[in-house]
């Protein structure tokens, strides 16, 4: 009797593990496909730094050289040298998609010969246009629509420098305009950071994958000690992680400590897989992970740091900005784990929730994981 039991103990074990295949392959495939498309981190960047003054402004831009050569007719591939031989071209495209405003009517744009550049280790060409404008030239108002037609996850930064102080900003497909001539108001400061801090979040899925892999056993550990304890435990996860990405955010964002961005974005890799493999291990271990949610959370911060030295903190309101990021991404932190943990719960109830949803997903996370810190070791 008891070798009938135990072979069909074993039969249903390895009918879990076929299923348990049957599903993550599907998902492997997409996991391992998305970072080739996506890179972590969706969409090209370009930045602009403007100079404001009297009669116009000055805007120093620096666009990534994949959209330049695509702009120019080129391969994406095309060297440098083939894109400068056509600078004339790429100067009047973005001189002509960039467009600048103000009471007085449209300022006239002149730009000058690009040059090549490089962009966190992107190769990049940078454009100085020079803007004169009818009188009076106030109340300027910046557009930009260069780029957005072809790539709708583009974002611009901009760092606005004159005219009562520094401020920054991020220009998306829904809104390419951004008003340079003045200094935003406390409550305009905060709330595009929050907003800020919130998209980064969200569009990050590596710091996405890595919350997930945090809390995708937090079903089992309801079935076993109660939903109460459980959401209690997740809590004091998440706000370990929060305490560790906080601390090096605000380090690396008033520049206390720098880092190298490859090597940053190559650990946060590194990161994900190490606990996705924990989580595939030790589904049901929670002791340590408080602990190694805050370990990681510091090297998260320096990652969350990088869209802060894109944009740049204003100088009138400094500190706001940085509380204000934060506080975005905590907050779309917050609605991420509450929109997880309810399904997470609810799959706990069944059998194979262990071996297919924790133990799978676990090994699907570590897998874009990998493709990731392989990507961002070489610098692809």
């Amino acid at each position: 009797m008891g070798s009938i039991v135990e072979q069909r103990t074993r039969t249903a074990r390895k009918a879990s593990r076929l299923l348990a295949i049957a599903a993550c392959a599907p998902l492997l495939g997409l996991v391992t496909a998305l970072p080739s498309t996506a890179a972590a981190h969706m969409g090209s960047k370009k930045s602009i730094d403007v100079d404001a003054h009297e009669t116009g402004a000055t805007l120093h831009v620096r666009v990534d050289a994949v959209d330049a050569a695509l702009a120019l007719g080129l391969p994406s591939s095309a060297p440098a040298e083939r894109v400068l031989q056509r600078g004339a071209l790429l100067g009047g495209w973005l001189a002509g998609g960039i467009a600048l405003r103000g009471d007085g009517g449209d300022c006239t744009a002149r730009a000058d010969a690009p040059s090549a550049t490089t962009v966190d280790g992107r190769d990049a060409f940078a454009v100085r246009i020079d803007y004169a404008c009818p009188a009076p030239a106030t109340n300027l108002v910046l557009r930009d629509e260069t780029v957005f037609a072809e790539d709708p996850d583009h974002e611009t930064f901009v760092a606005v420098r004159g005219n009562g102080g520094d401020a920054g900003a991020v220009l998306r497909g829904s809104q390419r305009e951004l008003p340079i001539a003045r200094t935003p108001a406390a409550i305009e400061t905060a709330g595009a950071f929050v907003h800020e801090g919130a998209i980064h979040l969200v569009t990050g899925y590596d710091h996405l994958l890595f919350l997930l892999s945090l809390v995708l056993s937090a079903g089992l550990w309801a079935r076993r000690v109660g939903l109460r304890k459980s959401l209690r435990d997740v809590a004091v996860v998440v706000t370990a992680f929060t305490l560790g990405h906080s601390l090096s955010l605000v380090a690396a964002a008033l520049g206390w400590v720098a880092l190298p961005s490859q090597l940053v974005e190559s650990a946060i890799a590194a990161s994900i897989v190490l606990v996705a493999a924990l989580g595939f291990a030790r589904p049901e271990s929670h002791g340590a992970r408080p602990w190694i949610a805050g370990g990681f959370g510091l090297v998260h911060g320096f990652g969350f740091s990088s869209v802060l030295a894109d944009v740049g903190l204003p100088t009138a309101h400094r500190v706001l900005a940085l509380f204000s990021f934060n506080v975005g991404i905590e907050l779309a932190q917050l609605a991420f784990v509450a929109l997880v943990m309810l399904p997470l719960v609810w799959l706990a109830k069944h059998r194979w929730h262990s071996l297919v949803m924790v133990r799978a997903g676990s090994l699907a996370i570590a897998a874009c994981g990998c493709v990731w810190l392989v990507e961002r070791g070489l610098g692809l």
